[in-house]
């Protein structure tokens, strides 16, 4: 779309996805940061740009987090997206359910641990349960890439640092999260996560408000807001002697 709007020199705004970190530090609230990261993860069924996708826990609260994050999502009803009782439904296609279920296997094939679901349903319809992975290693494509359904991936950090490095290392720079009290890790993650938009103990979310975008290939441009709007508008310059 980019490359075709180019060659007819139109102005273009690209939201291209995300794989957005959502960033657990000690000083946390823990029941509503798990609460947040299970209703940011399995939001649309798992299939939302500003998703909360990759999970990164201080080693102090790791085991707690996880513990807590894995029983609710255990306990999330899969089913009739129409029945009121249903937590998460399928996915949109067909193609999508089976590139979520490959992402997963070939994680566990290659040493990560799944924590919970992890299998595709024998029912009919394009269902995937709600599943959380750990012990992700670098070497991993999931390490980095998005996965479009409700499939958390979970990571350790040892300190603030290193929370910041995985934070970035994707390609991706849509949204983000991180859940802390102390101002001043809220001022590093703002400063240094690399994605449009920084959400400090809250789940991303997209407000008319507020200029909606990434960086990277996240893409470019800003959606929403009077940034939105300016960016389909032509300035002119008037002089006049």
């Amino acid at each position: 779309m980019g490359a075709i709007a180019g060659n007819e020199i139109k102005p273009t705004v690209l939201e291209l996805g995300g794989s957005d970190p959502f960033i657990v530090m000690p000083s946390a609230d823990l029941d509503a940061a798990v609460s947040t990261a299970v209703t940011g993860r399995v939001q649309n069924n798992g299939q939302s740009c500003i998703a909360a996708k990759r999970f990164i826990v201080h080693a102090d609260i790791y085991d707690d987090f996880v513990d807590k994050f894995v029983a609710r999502m255990a306990a999330l009803r899969v089913g009739d997206p129409t029945d009121p009782d249903t937590d998460v439904g399928p996915l949109a296609t067909e193609q999508g359910r089976n590139e979520v279920a490959k992402q997963v296997e070939d994680a566990a094939a290659a040493g990560a641990v799944i924590r919970c679901g992890g299998k595709r349903l024998d029912r009919p319809g394009w269902f995937y349960p709600p599943t959380v992975i750990t012990d992700i290693s670098k070497d991993m494509a999931l390490y980095t890439e998005e996965v479009f359904g409700p499939v958390a991936s979970v990571f350790r950090a040892a300190n603030i640092d290193e929370a910041v490095e995985i934070a970035n290392a994707t390609t991706f720079g849509l949204g983000s999260n991180a859940w802390t009290r102390d101002e001043t890790e809220q001022r590093r993650f703002i400063d240094d996560i690399v994605a449009g938009q920084v959400f400090i103990n809250g789940m991303t979310v997209s407000y008319p408000e507020l200029p909606f975008g990434g960086v990277k290939r996240s893409g470019y441009g800003r959606e929403l807001s009077a940034h939105g709007i300016r960016e389909f508008c032509n300035i002119k310059t008037v002089w006049i002697a």
